[in-house]
């Protein structure tokens, strides 16, 4: 007599029945889901009273998650299943999101609300990261709106605030503010392979363009806030990456123009991962600015370096404030072909690629 053998491609659990029935508060028939198989990937299904016959409810109808005003929806649970059943069911695709949206932070949010193990959320988060267009949801309320719909008191006559959603890629792109005549977004492909293209027009960007700089510094705080809280040391250096790319045009054509550090917020701070505090305190170390630094003098006929730091000024004999002039030097701004930027000069250390290796040998202390 032969026995079946079952195929290993087959999903575990498809021949049980369920015995995990989900109550969430926007949906009246609960979810059904295996009970075995979930308690292996979050603690909080793993704590669940179990019932040897019959099925285990687990009730999520009053979960409200950080910064969310009404109870987790089943589109999320159902999200958080397929994540879930698929680390060992081929026949389930993980949720797949091109944007760094709300809808993203919720499944995190619930992600880490349940204890799921950290197997699973790391393919959520090399799930996100694995897609090059991946983009930061920017919400930008205008002037000129009239509120609230529906607020109280309004009778319903109040116009809803007016509103820009742009979609900012996280990767590969440059974006700036055009001119005073041409204030419009622009976008540039990094490495360059096509000319710009406009991102919002002079006419739509009007209601917002004194709000812009901050809301995309909030949407930035709070992905960086959620990210390092989370341990998703990945996310928070390409959220750091293109923070300090977009500071690349000078600060007038800057999305982040006046707003360069609303990002970094206390709850942000304390959420820094560990490696990448040591990585900011090594990078310092190995070329600190306020030692090395000289300033130019800006609109004069004869460029002057001003010796501000002392130990620039010692190195050259001359006393700290003192200046010297080099006919070379023009100014602060470096132009050229049509466009600008700050320009900084400053003497000794190590050049660009022995400090990147020496910070490479360092850090790899961290992980020996």
């Amino acid at each position: 007599m032969s026995l079946k053998r079952r195929r290993s491609e087959d999903p575990p659990f498809q021949d049980e029945p369920t015995d995990l029935l989900i109550i969430t508060a926007d949906n009246e028939q609960p979810i059904e889901a295996h009970y075995k198989g979930l308690s292996l990937f979050s603690r909080v299904v793993d704590d669940l009273p179990h019932a040897s016959s019959g099925n285990t409810t687990w009730d999520l109808s009053k979960l409200v998650l950080e910064g969310q005003s009404s109870p987790v929806s089943s589109a999320v649970v159902r999200q958080w299943l397929d994540l879930v059943y698929s680390s060992f069911d081929d026949s389930r695709q993980p949720p797949m999101f091109p944007s760094l949206s709300e809808a993203a932070r919720s499944l995190l949010l619930f992600a880490d609300a349940v204890g799921t193990r950290g197997v699973v959320r790391k393919a959520l988060v090399d799930g996100l990261l694995a897609q090059p267009g991946l983009t930061l949801r920017v919400v930008v309320n205008g002037n000129g709106g009239g509120g609230d719909a529906g607020a109280a008191g309004g009778g319903g006559g109040a116009a809803p605030p007016l509103q820009l959603e742009l979609e900012l890629a996280l990767r590969g792109k440059l974006y700036y503010i055009g001119s005073s005549l041409h204030n419009e977004v622009n976008a540039a492909d990094v490495p360059r392979s096509d000319a710009e293209h406009v991102v919002v027009a002079v006419s739509d960007l009007e209601p917002f363009k004194v709000a812009l700089p901050g809301a995309v510094a909030a949407a930035l705080e709070g992905w960086l806030y959620l990210a390092g809280r989370l341990g998703m040391v990945v996310l928070v250096r390409l959220l750091l990456d293109f923070y300090k790319a977009q500071l690349l045009p000078p600060n007038k054509r800057s999305l982040l123009q006046g707003a360069v550090t609303n990002i970094f917020s206390r709850r942000v701070l304390e959420c820094m991962p560990h490696e990448l505090l040591v990585e900011a305190f090594v990078s310092k170390c190995l070329w600190d600015p306020e030692v090395s630094q000289v300033d130019v003098a800006e609109d004069v006929t004869i460029p002057r370096v001003a010796l501000t730091t002392p130990h620039v000024a010692t190195w050259f004999d001359v006393q700290p404030g003192g200046e010297i002039q080099n006919g070379e030097l023009t100014s602060m701004s470096f132009s050229y072909g049509g466009f600008d930027t700050t320009a900084r000069l400053s003497v000794g250390g190590l050049s660009p690629h022995a400090q990147r290796a020496a910070l490479a040998e360092v850090m790899q202390q961290l992980q020996d």
